[in-house]
């Protein structure tokens, strides 16, 4: 991921809304984001990317050095998959039902093993959406927060998101995180229903519910990348 001054660094995404300034975010896998104002001109963006250029350059190289080339899983005996921040084995079992387990490792149908990232899929979903159910309940009653709809989603870069009327949406992969973490995801998305951007009121709030969130975001930069089936 050298840096070429005559060649701007690549940018992967970009995603306008009715923000008023520019945002970069380098994913984990070394892609960029630009989050940019609705009506940003391409040569608005390069101007901000060409800015921006060495930290764009410095971040991609930390994080190639950080992360390994991530393999998809094969769903074979031994492989480790990550539930509420800890790893556990895959072990085949000839029990028919449930088609997954988790008992000290996750015990997998032989029978299923033909569609086993599906059945991973529908446990994960299944386990995020009774953990963040029972989150936004919590503080909901606590706290006053109006929410209209929860969707667990496919989501590859999110964790959580907030929409214009009050939907939440939580990747099914969260529920791979600490039970810590999870909630500083749900507790920032809650707090996005009142304050709709990330100034120093909104992270001033968050740290009202969840004074530690700094550590949790910290965890997901760290592991992140990891907490896939992909």
């Amino acid at each position: 991921m050298s840096f070429n001054k005559d060649k701007p660094p690549q940018i992967d995404r970009v995603i306008r809304s009715n923000r008023t300034s520019f945002g970069l975010e380098i994913k984990p896998d070394g892609s960029l984001l630009v989050r940019a104002p609705k009506h940003a001109t391409q040569a608005q963006i390069q101007s901000v990317i060409a800015k921006k250029a060495a930290w764009i350059e410095r971040t991609q190289e930390r994080l190639a050095k950080q992360y390994p080339i991530l393999r998809p899983k094969s769903f074979t005996p031994g492989e480790t998959f990550w539930y509420l921040g800890q790893r556990y084995p895959l072990q085949l079992t000839d029990r028919q039902r449930p088609s997954l387990e988790l008992d000290g490792a996750f015990w997998l149908s032989r029978a299923a093993q033909d569609s086993a990232r599906d059945v991973f899929i529908a446990w994960y979903r299944a386990e995020t959406r009774a953990i963040t159910k029972n989150m936004i309940h919590v503080y909901t009653k606590r706290f006053g927060f109006s929410v209209n709809k929860v969707r667990i989603t496919s989501a590859r870069t999110r964790w959580g998101s907030c929409s214009g009327k009050n939907n939440l949406n939580f990747t099914y992969r969260l529920c791979m995180a600490p039970l810590d973490t999870i909630e500083y995801v749900v507790v920032h998305e809650l707090v996005h229903l009142k304050i709709r951007n990330h100034s120093k009121a909104f992270w001033k709030a968050v740290a009202n519910i969840v004074p530690n969130y700094q550590g949790d975001r910290d965890w997901l930069k760290q592991h992140g990348a990891f907490l896939t089936l992909d």
